[in-house]
């Protein structure tokens, strides 16, 4: 998957890779160096059980594949992370093929795959999180964002903040499992104890979520439109969500439709910029007790035309090498 030059090194060449025949969690006790492992999950089951466009589970293989062709360097040695591989969603994504959201059984369907999917992506993360490693999820839809908060939870053995960069809150309140409740279906589940939110769409927010986030303790937004308006900059709506977290064990959630223009599941013209994204990124990873980093919903396309994987990759990095000068 690496493109090789003459003369130089680049990252797919330099990563740790796990070793032959071991399981995961002794795999990576033969790669203490290794502090990230990249885990892939290339489905988008719940995006379409949330009625959302498909396409996101190309994203993983993308952001792999850029990742890799970056340079390994004195700003980012590979020998620092470990690709695990794919969470095995192979299966279900056939069983998917050819459901209809709009049909109710199909839909019904639809919620249960994804319900899989979450206990598969909790097992994989638990048993990285208990070998004292940071998990890097590249999506796949948002759905992803329950089994990650939800085996962070079963290792650490208590509950985990979250700060989402997002356009949307994925606060849903009905029954079923999509990529629009992760984060509501989180709290009621004691997995997720304050969840911060960066960049939401106020004309998308429906009134549940609206009055839900006003009035209740463990919850923080600042909307794409209170910083349009001069109410906040990017950079208060950083060190807000990151007050607000405190220094909890922390997710950080990288929706790639909070980008303006970006292919993703829920596109809009209208957003932060990939500059902007990134500038966040690097501000909360270095101010929060980052635990993993969840990178979702774009839809490459071809040769990753969209460049959402080169987006994700850049995101990865950011967070690697912040919070490795946070350890410093």
């Amino acid at each position: 998957m690496t493109p090789v030059r003459a003369s130089e090194r680049k990252l797919g060449e330099t990563v740790r890779t796990m070793p032959v025949g071991t399981g995961l969690a002794e795999g990576l006790r033969a790669l203490p160096e290794a502090g990230f492992v990249v885990v892939l999950v290339p489905e988008d089951i719940g995006v379409r059980g949330n009625g959302g466009r498909p396409g996101a589970a190309h994203l993983a293989q993308a952001a792999l594949r850029r990742l890799l062709a970056m340079q390994d360097n004195a700003f980012l040695r590979g020998a620092s992370i470990v690709v695990a591989g794919e969470v095995a969603v192979q299966d279900l994504m056939q069983q998917a093929i050819g459901l209809d959201a709009s049909r109710p059984a199909d839909l019904t369907r639809l919620h249960a795959l994804t319900a899989e999917v979450d206990a598969r992506v909790s097992a994989v993360v638990a048993e990285i999180a208990r070998e004292g490693r940071r998990v890097i999820l590249f999506g796949g839809g948002h759905e992803n964002a329950f089994g990650l908060l939800a085996g962070l939870h079963n290792a650490l053995g208590a509950p985990l903040a979250c700060v989402n960069l997002d356009a949307h809150a994925d606060l849903r309140a009905d029954a079923g499992r999509h990529s629009g409740n992760p984060f509501s279906k989180a709290i009621e589940a004691g997995h997720l104890d304050a969840y911060a939110m960066i960049g939401l769409h106020e004309s998308y927010l429906n009134e549940h979520m609206a009055t839900r986030i006003a009035g209740a303790d463990r919850l923080h937004a600042t909307t794409l439109d209170a910083v349009l308006r001069g109410e906040r900059t990017v950079r208060e709506a950083c060190e807000k969500a990151l007050a607000f977290v405190g220094q909890r064990p922390c997710s950080l959630e990288v929706d790639l439709d909070v980008v303006a223009g970006m292919s993703a599941s829920a596109a809009s013209p209208s957003g932060l910029s990939a500059d902007e994204t990134r500038r966040c990124v690097c501000a909360l990873a270095a101010g929060m007790d980052a635990r993993a980093l969840h990178i979702c919903e774009g839809i490459p396309g071809e040769g990753d035309a969209s460049g959402a994987g080169k987006l994700a990759a850049l995101i990865a990095c950011d967070f690697i090498k912040a919070v490795q000068g946070r350890r410093a």
